[in-house]
């Protein structure tokens, strides 16, 4: 009896101090970040809302035809003649099996901020644009669908786009990250607590070639392309 009421003790005395453990923990990890850092983040863009309405439209078979009609033109040879696409009354006939991946949030370089009327922080630099899912067809073609939002619970097929740079690209935020694109340029960036860094060679050229900038530093380089073709601008 002794030897269990022993046990019994040593176990509620290492289950007191687990709360001090968690709560010591804690408070690392919010004297590493500091406070600015923590309301940052609390302030991150939300992922992808009405997700199963997202998920719902792309296995409809109103978004299954269109990536078969898009798969059913030729490849693009760049020299921008017409492409005539084979009616078909199943337009997946004959087409190579493939699969659309799961949406992610496409977030794009919020107007206001572009135009440097709105602070730089998270949520006013960046507005989510799209839910886009990338296509594999076992032919080896590649495709990003993209929904657009549908009123505030919803969404509905907006376009299917030539390869699957989106859906990669966006795909690469976490929850410390958020990933966001500058269309005008193609460009795709992430956004983290310590700034703006470039993904591809595109937003690099956007950055000057420069690795980060702070938020500000790339509002300021925004604002120089874009608050002079922004509506009611000089």
């Amino acid at each position: 009896m002794r030897d269990q009421r022993t046990s019994s003790t040593r176990r509620a005395a290492r289950f007191s101090r687990l709360p001090v453990t968690v709560a010591l923990g804690v408070s690392a990890l919010l004297a590493v970040a500091g406070p600015a850092a923590a309301a940052n983040e609390a302030k991150a863009p939300p992922d992808l809302p009405n997700l199963q309405a997202a998920l719902d439209t792309l296995k409809s078979t109103a978004t299954r035809d269109a990536v078969c009609r898009f798969f059913s033109a030729p490849v693009p040879d760049g020299s921008g003649a017409a492409v005539t696409i084979p009616a078909k009354a199943d337009p997946c006939e004959g087409l190579p099996a493939f699969t659309i991946k799961d949406p992610v949030a496409l977030n794009e370089i919020a107007p206001g901020f572009a135009a440097g009327t709105a602070q730089p922080t998270l949520t006013d630099a960046v507005k989510l644009a799209y839910a886009v899912a990338g296509v594999i067809s076992s032919g080896g073609r590649t495709a990003t669908v993209m929904l657009a939002p549908t009123g505030t619970t919803g969404w509905h097929l907006a376009a299917v786009r030539v390869g699957d740079a989106d859906a990669t690209y966006a795909g690469k935020g976490d929850v410390t990250t958020t990933v966001f694109s500058e269309p005008q340029i193609h460009g795709f960036y992430q956004l983290k607590l310590t700034g703006v860094e470039p993904l591809n060679d595109a937003a690099r050229q956007g950055l000057n070639g420069q690795a980060s900038v702070s938020l500000a530093g790339y509002q300021k380089l925004a604002k120089a392309r874009y608050a002079d073709k922004q509506p009611c601008s000089e």
